[in-house]
């Protein structure tokens, strides 16, 4: 995708005003406030917001979501659940694609692999934003999504997995999504669900180890309840996922029961979110019996 048309779909964020590029290195909008290109990716916050903590002291950017061994295609595809590639596997590989919330590039890398060449992949951590850009063709914007730097309507296909619940308000940055969908356009859709036994082990066994965490003198028993726990779980019944050193272990146990920054949804506020932003359900399910997530895949209907 040329440089001219990628900036045809961006905007500045907050007010969504169009774009120009000045110089290859900035984007600059009528009335002058720019926006820089950093290694190639589309710096779209407001200067207030880089490296503003949202209210999880920046997990992300220190603990980057989604590593894999880049390198190794078998691993990338692994990674990828078969509902996401039964879901792209009829997409022309021209679509219009955003990542919304893209992590290292779990979805995005995956795209670029199998010859997608309009992906854009949007995320708030810089650093995860780096490791996409080195492994992958994508279109890299570094934004918020509780207001998506991007046009309204341009996407074929739309990508939350993981994500909403993690913001400080999982409603608007839905929205967001659903606004820069084409008429037409797909919607696939992961977040977690509170009728779930992730769900009650993260409010009772969770809020234990949180308690723990929170002061010096038990959280010797976070560790060895908590991590300790954690490592042990994941090389009996999960030994077929890749092998990582304890830092990277930390930060997936940390964001799975220390991390407090999460929201759980029940089926009436999915549902009433779908209503609210005028989307229509192509198919529905709970998936994973350990995590018990909502699964949509959805489309905006075509005016």
């Amino acid at each position: 995708m040329n440089q001219d048309d990628i900036v045809k779909l961006l905007r500045s964020p907050g007010v969504l005003k169009p774009l120009r590029l000045e110089n290859h290195a900035t984007l600059v909008t009528g009335d002058g406030e720019t926006f820089p290109i950093r290694d190639g990716i589309y710096c779209l916050l407001k200067q207030e917001e880089m490296g503003k903590d949202l209210g999880d002291d920046c997990f992300y950017e220190k603990n980057p979501f989604g590593l894999r061994d880049w390198s190794n295609p078998q691993e990338v595809e692994a990674g990828v659940e078969v509902d996401f590639k039964r879901f792209v596997a009829d997409a022309p590989k021209d679509a219009r694609i955003a990542d919304v919330g893209a992590g290292t590039g779990r979805i995005s890398n995956y795209l670029g692999m199998q010859g997608f060449t309009h992906v854009f992949s949007i995320d708030y951590s810089l650093n995860s934003l780096k490791m996409i850009q080195e492994h992958s063709p994508n279109t890299c914007v570094w934004g918020n999504n509780l207001h998506l730097p991007l046009a309204d309507g341009v996407f074929d296909i739309v990508i939350s997995t993981g994500v909403i619940h993690h913001t400080p308000d999982p409603e608007k940055a839905f929205a967001e999504c659903a606004r820069i969908l084409k008429p037409g356009g797909r919607f696939y859709f992961k977040t977690r669900n509170i009728h779930s036994p992730y769900g009650y082990l993260f409010h009772t066994y969770g809020a234990a180890l949180r308690f723990c965490e929170a002061r010096k003198s038990l959280r010797f028993l976070s560790n060895w309840f908590g991590f300790g726990v954690y490592k042990l779980t994941r090389k009996v019944f999960y030994s077929h996922l890749p092998k990582f050193d304890d830092d990277v272990l930390r930060g997936k146990y940390e964001n799975l029961f220390i991390k407090k920054l999460i929201t759980f949804f029940g089926n009436g506020k999915i549902k009433k979110m779908i209503r609210t932003n005028d989307l229509q359900v192509v198919s529905a399910k709970k998936s994973s019996f350990t995590h018990r997530q909502h699964f949509y895949i959805l489309t905006k209907p075509a005016s």
